[in-house]
């Protein structure tokens, strides 16, 4: 199940990636660039070149010509990828870990960072993120209740909402048996990354982030 999760979240990166990335017109090279941050201080902070920045924000700036995207514009994409589900509930919890502020807009910084994470950080800076995607309140654990609503989210994309609650509960159930060490029914940031750090499937997993951009 846990290896599960990081199908999932893989696929959200991708979702954002082609969002972006689709709408840059290859003629387009003379654009202007206006940074609130000298792009060598961003490629020192984010690990990416300075080509690979203006690209993203190029196509960031063709998406969302305002500065900013919120989650109306990020519903088309899942809707278009899962047109027999419901996107809606996913691309709210997708909004939200990449909206840290919670102002209810996602920034071009917002997204540069959090891709950052996700594609060029460490081990452990890569799973403080996915951890931190799972943790919907922000309380340094994750619960049944928490797990119980993304994997539902998740289901519902492909799925009558009314027929997933015991495929739910059963992916739920693997999860917290993977990673609730102490059996206490909460997962706290340590057991998760010790969890992933010792399943080969997920290590394995964690190496394909770098190759969704």
């Amino acid at each position: 199940m846990a290896s599960g999760c990081f199908d999932n979240l893989r696929l959200s990166t991708r979702v954002l990636n082609h969002l972006f990335t689709d709408s840059v017109q290859e003629d387009d090279k003379q654009s202007l660039y206006n940074f609130s941050e000298e792009l060598s201080t961003l490629t020192w902070r984010t690990g990416f070149s300075k080509d690979e920045i203006r690209k993203l924000y190029r196509a960031f700036k063709q998406f969302c010509p305002r500065g900013c995207a919120t989650t109306g514009d990020l519903k088309p994409a899942y809707a278009k990828l899962f047109p027999l589900g419901d996107p809606t509930r996913y691309t709210q919890i997708v909004f939200h870990s990449f909206d840290k502020d919670g102002d209810g807009f996602v920034s071009f910084s917002d997204l540069l960072d959090a891709t950052a994470s996700i594609v060029n950080g460490t081990v452990d800076q890569k799973l403080s993120w996915i951890f931190g995607f799972y943790d919907l309140d922000g309380d340094g654990c994750n619960t049944k209740r928490e797990m119980l609503v993304i994997i539902s989210a998740i289901y519902e994309m492909v799925q009558d909402a009314r027929t997933i609650r015991p495929a739910v509960n059963i992916q739920v159930d693997k999860f917290f048996q993977k990673m609730d060490a102490d059996r206490d029914g909460i997962v706290t940031r340590e057991e998760f990354m010790s969890g992933c750090k010792n399943d080969t499937i997920i290590n394995n997993q964690l190496s394909l982030f770098n190759k969704i951009w």
